[in-house]
């Protein structure tokens, strides 16, 4: 996570600070800790903790205080959203992403999306199939027939629908919701409704 009002640093940056082409794994692993996220594949670090390093000063605090300005890497979006109960595994997030279901990320940090917390958390009010996100905004009065031919949206829906279809088909009506939202990248809460608009509700 990139704390708000923080200034982020690359390895890139770190080296041409030292006055050097780039940074060797040694003095990577000398440095303050990285302010991305364990296990994320960019490393980033804090600009002010690094000058006090460099400098031989203390390194400074990080804020304690969570701000709706912190910038969250996709894994830290997805876990902010599982902590507001969100049931979304990493493969529903990542597929929301892709197909432009989830909010573009505000910013690009060293080839990496981020989100302000602001908007993810303002998210679950708006995805699809939740509230205004799901279809017509609130209050809507067009009583038009949406194209689905030239909605992008609809048309994924419209393909996702038949391929479920085609799994149930070829299951014999067995397929699982686990099994269509391993098949789809969806949660299975989302993978259960859609069985339940193609077979009906359980008896």
């Amino acid at each position: 996570m990139i704390p708000a009002g923080r200034t982020p640093l690359s390895t890139a940056d770190i080296a041409k600070r030292q006055g050097r082409k780039t940074l060797l794994r040694g003095a990577v692993q000398q440095l303050p800790e990285p302010i991305s996220r364990p296990g994320a594949r960019t490393l980033i670090w804090d600009a002010d903790q690094i000058d006090a390093h460099l400098a031989g000063k203390p390194v400074p605090e990080l804020p304690a205080d969570e701000s709706p300005d912190d910038l969250l890497d996709r894994e830290e979006a997805r876990n902010v959203l599982v902590g507001l109960g969100v049931e979304l595994k990493p493969e529903a997030w990542r597929a929301y992403i892709n197909h432009g279901y989830a909010p573009e990320p505000d910013r690009e940090i060293f080839g990496v999306g981020h989100w302000y917390r602001r908007t993810i958390v303002a998210w679950p009010d708006q995805r699809p199939g939740e509230g205004a996100g799901g279809g017509r905004p609130h209050g809507s009065k067009d009583s038009k027939p949406r194209d689905r031919a030239t909605n992008p949206r609809l048309r994924e829906a419209d393909a996702r629908k038949a391929r479920v279809q085609k799994v149930l088909a070829d299951s014999n009506g067995q397929a699982s919701a686990a099994d269509i939202a391993a098949a789809e990248g969806i949660s299975e809460r989302q993978a259960y409704r859609l069985l339940t608009q193609l077979q009906g509700p359980a008896e």
